[in-house]
């Protein structure tokens, strides 16, 4: 029987931090098809990539970035402008606002996609490497070489992406525009958004790619153990992101703030997971509020593994998200499947994952005291236990690694069998 080769393409993974959740599909994907190789868009070189027991293709990252960069982005842009659709990008962004910043993501967009298109070339010809599937972890530009490299050489090809959020939302864009969007929409084979609202913004923004758009739920592989609720001592509030200005984590520190102004004898401890181009200025604001007042501890960055490890040793009573954008964050997939209630912001695809059986759902602009009193919901840790199992419940049924992945996976092997 003839093998079945994928070549999923990342931003880093298995480099850099980013992309952890990649690792949890990787098992399963690997178990339906005979080859899985991961494709870094960017790495750094003299790094040790996480560890993977599949192929790592750099050839792509080292002709985008290489020494030779400058001459590749001109020579990619300009075969770009013949060999794809862009009249009508330009036409767009030529009416719109943010015109010079739009521009310069069309550029870019053509480059990588004829870089990309190369590359491919590159790897069927030269290398002798067929490929049935290229999967694009997120919805890069780079798709639109890909289509054209199938509707050139290889129409058996097929060309699937996942949609995310900020990868997906044009809107959440410095320019509100996405480089050749609707070509690679038109072009792409199937679409797979993390979240239902994710595929009924595809299906409003671009409703003739509606019939191939389908939601395909990250997951978490099932740690084995519940996070012991807490009986006594310290009301424990813990976050779990990137530090960065969308993540609005100066909001928690107010909102401490103004649960100790009420009530200056809560007991409070907070603990922060994850860093950032803010952490240093996240920290220093903490302290200017919270100092000698409610008990900061900020882990920064931890590996999946870690964090496990934390969620076995430490209790917490609740874990709040203030995002003013979201797809569905994994950390959230991460809390509900070891039963830590949660409080996030009605952004993205967090209604998918947080509601009134596991936790408070709070506006988008939800204001200081509204995020207090919501997380002040678990101070009662009688009538907060229910909220735990029903967190666990979330998990299990919605985000269960195991049978999300393994779906996924078996619809993709489906796809490049023609069935």
């Amino acid at each position: 029987m003839k093998r079945k080769r994928v070549l999923l393409v990342t931003t880093s993974y298995p480099y850099g931090r980013g992309e952890a959740f990649v690792r949890a599909e990787l098992q399963y994907l690997s178990q339906c098809f005979d080859e899985v190789e991961l494709v870094p868009s960017f790495y750094v070189p003299d790094t040790v990539p996480r560890p993977t027991a599949l192929p790592v293709n750099l050839e792509y990252a080292n002709a985008r970035w290489g020494t030779a960069r400058h001459f590749t982005v001109i020579s990619s842009f300009l075969g770009g402008l013949w060999r794809y659709p862009w009249l009508d990008d330009v036409l767009r962004v030529l009416r719109g606002a943010h015109r010079w910043v739009n521009l310069k993501e069309l550029g870019r967009a053509l480059y990588r996609a004829c870089l990309f298109e190369r590359f491919l070339v590159e790897q069927v010809g030269k290398a002798n490497k067929e490929i049935d599937i290229v999967y694009f972890y997120w919805m890069f530009p780079e798709i639109m070489g890909a289509i054209r490299y199938r509707d050139v050489y290889q129409p058996s090809l097929k060309i699937v992406s996942r949609g995310h959020g900020g990868d997906l939302y044009e809107e959440r864009r410095s320019g509100r525009y996405a480089g050749l969007r609707r070509g690679v929409l038109a072009g792409i084979d199937a679409v797979y958004t993390i979240s239902d609202h994710g595929k009924a913004y595809v299906g409003r923004e671009h409703p003739m790619v509606a019939p191939k758009c389908f939601t395909a739920r990250l997951g978490v592989d099932d740690p084995g153990f519940a996070n012991a609720q807490p009986q006594e001592g310290a009301f424990s509030l813990l976050s779990c992101s990137f530090v960065v200005e969308e993540k609005r984590l100066h909001l928690i520190v107010d909102a401490i703030a103004h649960l100790l102004e009420a009530d200056p004898s809560l007991d409070i401890r907070w603990t922060h997971v994850g860093d950032g181009e803010l952490y240093e200025q996240l920290r220093e604001y903490a302290k200017s509020r919270l100092e000698g007042r409610a008990d900061l501890v900020f882990k920064g960055y931890l590996s999946q593994q870690d964090l496990m490890r934390l969620y076995r040793e430490q209790r917490f009573d609740v874990i709040v998200n203030v995002s003013s954008n979201e797809g569905i964050p994994v950390s959230l997939m991460e809390a509900s499947s070891v039963g830590i209630p949660m409080v996030a912001t009605d952004v993205g695809g967090n209604r998918e994952i947080v509601n009134e059986s596991n936790g408070v759902l709070i506006p988008a602009d939800a204001d200081i005291p509204t995020i207090a009193n919501a997380l002040l919901r678990f101070h009662d840790r009688a009538s907060a236990s229910a909220y735990r199992a029903r967190a666990r419940s979330e998990w299990q049924n919605n985000y269960n690694a195991a049978h999300n992945y393994s779906r996924f996976g078996q619809s993709l092997a489906d796809m490049a069998s023609g069935s």
